[in-house]
């Protein structure tokens, strides 16, 4: 692995965590072209695999600072959606070895599009809105949704699920990164072992790899993200949730414009 790589792959592990920690995406969505154009011998698989695998170890990180800043969420409403998500995650990975590469980078494009567009345009919920709200079986559908296109692109699942999680009345705005990192976690795990038991048909030379996970670039990025850790919930406390949303919006609408040129440039 040459030092220019090195450098792009630690550059990524720092722009990951503050997706993560400030907007609730995982950074898959940036892994998943970026890992794409780095390594054009990659299957997709393996691209999602190793993207899923990293956004694990980003959310754990943001984690402990959730919890030290004691963000409360609803446990029993995360983990119903943390279940649909998981089987979404499952249905998407195994359907991924039936699909056209074409046809998949078709739903990530089109998925990333609309949320942005919706992201962008939609409006901000109510901080104070201290209404009792019964999201769990809409919630569960939405991240059932969110993760089959997780596992079938690699994007992660964070950033398609803090705008569909955005949606649902009972999840205030500074309440969605926690809850998306969780998910991620859950979510990831229940996904990991699928990728890890089949055999990748390409492997990179002098790197330590398992299945279709590649745990040299995962173990790079996600210790980089490290390095921008504390920064990062440093700036998520004065970043208005309004402008969030909208940053957001703007860089999902960006990275799907991105994988297109590259997709049809390749």
């Amino acid at each position: 692995m040459s030092l220019q790589l090195l450098m792009i792959l630690v550059l990524c592990g720092m722009l990951t965590n503050l997706m993560s920690a400030i907007l609730g995406i995982g950074g898959g969505v940036l892994m998943v072209p970026i890992l794409y154009t780095l390594f054009p011998n990659f299957p997709l698989q393996m691209v999602a695999a190793t993207s899923l695998t990293i956004v694990i170890g980003s959310a754990l990180i943001n984690l402990t600072y959730f919890y030290k800043q004691k963000i409360q969420i609803n446990i029993k409403s995360m983990l119903l959606w943390s279940l649909g998500m998981l089987i979404g995650v499952q249905l998407g990975f195994e359907a991924s070895f039936y699909l056209n590469d074409n046809f998949i980078i078709a739903v990530f494009v089109i998925t990333l599009t609309t949320l942005a567009i919706k992201t962008i345009f939609s409006k901000g919920k109510k901080e104070h809105d201290e209404r009792p709200h019964k999201d769990g079986l809409k919630g569960c559908l939405l991240c059932l949704f969110g993760g089959s296109v997780a596992g079938m692109t690699g994007i992660g699942g964070g950033s398609i699920m803090a705008p569909l999680i955005s949606q649902l009345r009972s999840v205030k705005p500074y309440q969605i990164a926690p809850y998306t990192n969780y998910m991620m976690v859950l979510g990831g795990l229940g996904s990991l072992y699928g990728y890890l038991s089949k055999t990748a048909p390409f492997q990179l030379e002098n790197s330590w790899q398992i299945g279709y996970v590649n745990f040299s670039i995962v173990s790079i990025v996600v210790l980089s993200s490290f390095c921008t850790s504390f920064l990062s919930m440093k700036i998520r406390g004065i970043l208005k949730p309004e402008l969030a949303r909208k940053i957001l919006g703007f860089i999902l609408l960006f990275i799907a414009s991105y994988m297109l040129v590259v997709h049809l440039t390749k």
